[in-house]
């Protein structure tokens, strides 16, 4: 299938790699980096929580018409990125995991509707609850049926309002 519209070729800036060089990574480097992660005991509950604060907050001004759509999405992101990135540093895969999906989700929407509000709350509940009962790693069985869940949530509202 071919389409009339125009690639936009963008050249790399090489400023990145003037800065850290080129060339592999020092091995030894690595296996010390990944020591640190492994051996990494850090409570992640209250920065856990701390971030969920701010998303709960940004749930709360769902309503507010001063705030754009725009504005909303970025004040819902931010957190679901923290909590993506930090999961899995802390030996929080699940969260990582469901806060990949509800990224996807966000990144997607066009309206903050009655039915998006209520999965990304869905989402802030589960992952309040994951982090106060410190279910770490991928949460077994019960953390498959949670990212099958919200994956279904979010496959439900999309069929809902984007097949029609």
């Amino acid at each position: 299938m071919a389409t009339d519209k125009k690639v936009n070729i963008i050249k790399a800036n090489f400023a990145l790699q003037l800065k850290v060089g080129a060339g592999p990574l020092n091995e030894r480097a690595i296996q010390d980096m990944q020591t640190v992660i492994d051996k990494n005991d850090v409570d992640f509950a209250p920065l856990g929580l701390s971030i969920l604060e701010r998303l709960q907050a940004a749930l709360d001004k769902v309503n507010d018409p001063s705030v754009t759509m725009t504005q909303m999405k970025e004040m819902l992101i931010k957190p679901v990125m923290e909590l993506k990135a930090n999961g899995a540093t802390f030996k929080y895969d699940l969260i990582g995991s469901l806060a990949n999906i509800m990224l996807q989700f966000l990144e997607t929407i066009t309206v903050m509707d009655k039915d998006a509000i209520e999965i990304v709350q869905a989402h802030h509940n589960s992952l309040h609850m994951i982090i106060v009962r410190k279910i770490s790693g991928t949460g077994g069985e019960a953390g498959k049926a949670l990212i099958s869940e919200l994956k279904n949530a979010c496959d439900r509202y999309h069929h809902k309002k984007f097949s029609k």
